[in-house]
């Protein structure tokens, strides 16, 4: 027997083959990749057809949560005839405390910095109203702390209620 012969056909039939299995091999992996490709991309598609709508509704929901609790909109809804500057003060600090604890959720959906200013205007609206009723008798009727609140509050030179807006408003542009 010759061995060399044997070996050298064995050669001869292989070399072929795995030449054709490499390339079978390569154009079944690149079909699998673009395939997967493929399924990645419409799932993100369809991920983003689902998911935008829910955060243009939280964006919606948090711009509104700041406008309402712009000072001059609180005092409008919520002073009464029989307040005075303590009852005022509570009632304002209580709606703002509610009115974010209703829209705290809505965070998942915006950007860690959106959320942040969101939570800094809350604070300074929140520090505007404890700070404006120290100088004033707690007993008396509302309307000099409405007042007093409103001209500080105008008085603000960089209002972050408007400023988170804005913000939010550039986030959504981005998003459509």
């Amino acid at each position: 027997m010759d061995w060399q012969k044997i070996i050298e056909t064995s050669i001869a039939l292989l070399f072929p083959l795995i030449i054709v299995f490499l390339f079978v091999y390569y154009m079944l992996k690149s079909f699998f990749d673009q395939f997967e490709k493929q399924r990645k991309q419409e799932l993100l598609i369809k991920f983003s057809e689902e998911t935008i709508p829910l955060r243009l509704q939280a964006y919606e929901r948090i711009i509104l949560f700041l406008e309402r609790i712009k000072p001059e909109s609180m005092v409008m809804r919520l002073a009464q005839q029989n307040m005075n500057t303590v009852d005022l003060q509570r009632s304002l600090l209580e709606n703002i405390r509610e009115e974010f604890e209703h829209n705290l959720s809505q965070q998942i959906y915006v950007s860690q910095e959106a959320w942040a200013m969101v939570s800094a205007a809350r604070q300074s609206i929140v520090k505007l109203v404890s700070t404006t009723a120290i100088d004033l008798n707690p007993e008396q009727e509302y309307m000099e702390y409405a007042t007093d609140l409103l001209e500080e509050f105008a008085s603000i030179s960089d209002d972050p209620l408007t400023l988170a807006i804005q913000y939010l408003q550039k986030e959504v542009k981005e998003i459509l």
